[in-house]
């Protein structure tokens, strides 16, 4: 049943998204890193995690490309398709990135460059969708919800648009809130 209901509001949300033209999501995604640059959890992390965006989401390039200048560590999503997790990988820069699984950019895999996550200070996070609650509908397969689980001290903050917004989304005991929402 749960399911099924976040089935049908990823189709809905999907609706939304595709509906903003580029011009728009360029603006919005400048409102909300505005906020998210100016945010105390960010100017006091050592550590960050960020997704690295897919059209339809808020950009958040220069985000990490700031954080890199001020010195922050900056770890973005590495897929494992196979043990379905996510693992941190530190970047220096976006050449770094290749495209991955579900033709998202994602670094080369390096346990080098591997970060714990119960190290991580402030973790960026997508969503399809998102209730001021902090609840968050993600694409369906928790590879996020797995990661965050994970974190221990880390603050949650997801990214959205305001056409992301719904006022109640159906949520599983594995789904894992925000802390802040932030939105453009």
């Amino acid at each position: 049943m749960v399911q099924a209901q976040k089935a049908l509001l990823r189709k809905e949300l999907c609706q939304k998204l595709e509906a903003l033209k580029p011009a728009e999501r360029t603006r919005r995604s400048g409102e909300v890193l505005k906020q998210l640059l100016n945010h105390p959890k960010f100017l006091s992390a050592r550590s960050l995690l960020s997704y690295i965006a897919l059209p339809s989401e808020v950009e958040t390039r220069p985000f990490m490309e700031e954080a890199g200048r001020r010195g922050k560590k900056v770890f973005v999503p590495c897929i494992d398709p196979k043990q379905k997790i996510v693992a941190m990988i530190e970047i220096k820069n976006f050449k770094e990135l290749k495209p991955g699984t579900y033709g998202v950019l994602e670094p080369v895999f390096d346990s080098k460059k591997m970060g714990k996550p119960e190290e991580l200070d402030l973790a960026v996070i997508p969503g399809m969708g998102f209730a001021r609650d902090g609840e968050r509908l993600g694409r369906g397969l928790g590879y996020f919800d797995r990661f965050l689980a994970q974190t221990t001290k880390a603050y949650k903050i997801g990214l959205a648009f305001e056409c992301q917004m719904i006022e109640k989304i159906p949520h599983e005991n594995n789904d894992i809130k925000m802390d802040e929402i932030l939105i453009g």
